[in-house]
């Protein structure tokens, strides 16, 4: 996926964008967080003044205190605490909704996205984003609400500090600033081995994904050890950056730590010189030790806080990547009413096709479709047939050249309109999580449970379907599909049926189904193509005998086209397909014709061979 530029994102960019796109519609519930946070800030700092003013009274020997000063101490911690409890409570429900929506987004991103720019990035580095990279953002946004917190504490503190010395306060306000010299240069190498990381990460999950997914190929092959190497080497990477992101992180807190000691040496230091001159008392002392201990604390996570942002702006990076991606086919103006649909009249004129990698997989197709006929298209492997469907879908949008459905191009179209028109049943039936009636729905919103039964039945699934346990409402779990090939290429044509749209996209419906479950599924999908435009991609040229028009391609262009009988009559590379798929050549046309007949005098209808060599008179 192509990054919309090169530039490095700010800090800025990335959480002001993070505020107006996903967080500023919260700023009612932010608002009482950040009164929650003021009133954690007083309560934490007041320990130092308290503990100034109970001091101050036992010094002048007051009675009252043995009261006041316990109760004080806990109404400062219950305020405290509460307040804690509360702002988390909040905060936690807006940056929850943030992260869901932030996953709604990309997942519709995603969806909707060009399909080209789709494919540059495995499934599973982008399944990676909705955990990985957002879970970040997350995390990091988590961080900055509490570096609030730290920042109100501080300042709130060094308020109570500058009531008991103002001299001293200020000078330990310049040793903490001096801390934030060191930090920054850790931040910024967080950053870039975050960077890193998330990519890892991304990496890594593809791996085993890939891993997993061809498992079967990997073990028939022996591969375990090749992929295990593989898969240990982006480990040992993972291992070592997040070894490298540990000690810079790490030595954040450290430098806090030891930028403390020397403020507390230092506040030791000048407090001793100003009691010496009177300056302040022990009371004051002691407030001032309070307050820079309550301060500690907060400096120290305000440290972390920032290193944990400068990771989030990474994952911002990526995420902001992923929305920004422009889609380069856009939507048209034109669409069917739903009493009129499309006459399925297609027509490719000069239509050429580079994929982003710039494989130019079709050259100058001139193709007129006429409605309602049915056009196969044959060819070796890599010719462009699949391209050709790509296309009519507008899953693609063509380099050059128009493609046209009823005399309009397909760009006027909108395209949920133009998709409306078309329906496909591939050689992988897709089901969904939900049940089998549901999966037959998808075809067409409006559908009714009757519709779906009709459907089902036209497309010989009604059978298997009620032998189920639950018959239609039995749940489908994609990752456990207990069905057949034959049955679940029913469920798609029962889809297609129910979709009722007027053209008709089959690409390999038989393909991978044993001789029964295709002649059922062949029956089936005549009824489905009866009165529309049918488009077919086959490799078994049996299928096809019977299409108005076969189109035959090699590397991207259209080099015959005409019936079955004209194509061998011809030759050619279909004569030289059909020919090898069937070994019809002349010097074993006699010994396939014995064949046929499997040494019975009677006609053998049952075999495929036979009912060929009928239809073309031999």
């Amino acid at each position: 996926m192509a990054k919309k530029n090169q530039k490095i994102m700010t800090a800025r960019y990335a959480y002001s964008r993070l505020w107006r796109d996903w967080l500023k519609e919260h700023y009612v519930t932010l608002g009482f967080t950040f009164i929650l946070m003021i009133i954690v800030a007083i309560s934490a700092a007041g320990y130092a003044k308290f503990i100034q003013i109970i001091i101050s009274a036992f010094e002048v020997n007051s009675v009252t205190v043995i009261w006041w000063g316990p109760l004080g101490i806990i109404s400062l911690a219950l305020a405290k605490g509460l307040s804690q409890y509360f702002q988390i409570i909040l905060q936690n429900s807006v940056l929850s909704r943030m992260q869901a929506n932030l996953q709604s987004k990309m997942f519709s991103c995603l969806v909707n996205m060009d399909l080209a720019n789709l494919l540059a990035e495995s499934p599973a580095a982008l399944a990676a984003r909705f955990s990985a990279d957002i879970e970040l953002a997350r995390a990091s946004t988590t961080a900055i609400l509490g570096s609030i917190t730290a920042i109100l504490t501080i300042f709130a503190t060094f308020a109570v500090m500058l009531s008991i010395d103002w001299a001293l306060t200020i000078s330990l306000i310049f040793i903490f600033l001096f801390a934030f010299g060191p930090v920054g240069i850790v931040g910024a190498k967080v950053r870039k081995i975050s960077v890193d990381t998330q990519k890892e990460i991304a990496s890594m999950t593809e791996t085993v994904n890939e891993g997993l997914a061809g498992i079967r190929m990997v073990r028939t092959y022996r591969l375990e050890k090749k992929l295990t190497e593989s898969a240990n080497a982006t480990f040992e990477r993972l291992f070592k950056l997040r070894i490298d992101l540990t000690k810079w992180q790490s030595s954040v807190s450290p430098l806090m730590e030891i930028l403390g000691a020397i403020a507390i040496g230092a506040l030791l230091l000048l407090v001793a010189l100003r009691m010496k001159s009177g300056a302040v008392d022990l009371a004051g002392f002691i407030g001032l030790l309070t307050a820079l201990g309550v301060a500690t604390n907060p400096a120290r996570k305000l440290g972390a806080s920032y290193a944990a942002a400068l990771q989030g702006i990474a994952a911002l990076e990526r995420i902001y990547q992923l929305f920004d991606t422009p889609n380069k086919i856009k939507d048209g103006n034109f669409e069917f009413s739903p009493e009129k649909k499309s006459e399925g009249h297609l027509k490719f004129d000069n239509v050429n096709f580079l994929y982003p990698d710039g494989y130019q997989a079709l050259h100058d197709i001139n193709l007129e479709i006429k409605a309602g006929k049915s056009y196969a298209f044959v060819g070796r492997s890599g010719a462009g047939k699949s391209t050709i469907f790509n296309l009519l879908s507008r899953l693609f949008d063509a380099s050059n050249g128009v493609i046209s459905l009823d005399g309009r191009s397909l760009s006027d179209y909108k395209i949920s309109s133009l998709r409306d028109q078309i329906s496909v049943v591939g050689q992988d039936s897709i089901l969904l999580t939900g049940t089998v009636l549901d999966n037959i729905g998808f075809g067409r919103d409006s559908a009714s449970r009757e519709d779906c039964l009709i459907a089902a039945k036209a497309a010989a699934a009604d059978i298997f379907i009620s032998n189920l346990e639950n018959g239609y409402d039995t749940k489908i779990d994609p990752s456990k599909i207990k069905f057949s090939g034959g049955e679940q290429q029913r469920l798609s044509i029962a889809r297609a049926i129910l979709r009722d749209a007027p053209i008709l996209l089959l690409d390999e419906p038989t393909s991978a189904l044993d001789a029964q479950s295709e002649n059922q599924i062949r029956k089936a999908l005549d009824e489905l193509s009866k009165n529309r435009t049918t488009l077919i991609i086959a490799h078994r040229l049996s299928t096809i005998l019977d299409a108005d028009q076969i189109v035959v391609m090699d590397k991207g262009r259209i080099v015959d086209q005409g019936t079955h009988k004209e194509l061998l009559e011809r030759g050619g590379i279909y004569s030289e397909l059909f020919n090898l798929q069937f070994d019809l050549s002349p010097q074993n046309k006699n010994e396939n014709r014995k064949k046929s007949f499997s040494g019975s005098n009677k006609n053998n209808w049952t075999n495929p061979l036979f009912r060929l060599s009928k239809y073309l008179g031999l």
